[in-house]
């Protein structure tokens, strides 16, 4: 049982966290440095949705794992379990609350004032979700990987 459920860990987490950075770090990059602002957007505008979708459902998977393991009183999982969920609330946050704004911004002229602030409110919470993510990965091998625990 442990094996499986350090699999699903290491899935959730690679899923989250690898989407994550790719589309963050690669994706959104390419779009605004080789469109017009207005065609990268409303690309990036398709992505989210399901940008949001995805880590989402790593992320509830993710939880239930840590808390499955510090409830068994596994060593490090408790930490884990914490982090994770700061992680899911800023997915949770940017998700239904963010995004859904800026969606409406984006559909009204004058409001580019507000769409900025959201936007930076977007790039933080997904920044704690991207570093949140690096600390588990660095972690990841003694949490999976001790036998003990």
């Amino acid at each position: 049982m442990n094996s499986t459920l350090s699999s699903l860990f290491v899935l959730s987490l690679v899923g989250w966290i690898g989407g994550a950075a790719f589309y963050s770090l690669l994706v959104l990059p390419i779009l605004f440095t080789r469109l017009a602002p207005a065609e990268a957007g409303s690309i990036a505008a398709l992505i989210f949705p399901a940008y949001y979708y995805w880590g989402l459902v790593f992320g509830v998977l993710m939880l239930a794992v840590t808390l499955v393991q510090a409830a068994r009183g596994r060593r490090g999982w408790r930490p884990a379990a914490i982090l994770t969920s700061i992680m899911l609330a800023c997915q949770v946050v940017a998700a239904f609350v963010v995004h859904p704004r800026m969606q409406d911004l984006r559909e009204t002229t004058g409001g580019l004032r507000a769409f900025q602030k959201l936007h930076v409110r977007s790039v933080r919470l997904n920044s704690v979700v991207l570093l949140g993510g690096l600390c588990l990965v660095i972690g990841s091998g003694r949490l999976v990987g001790d036998r003990r625990s």
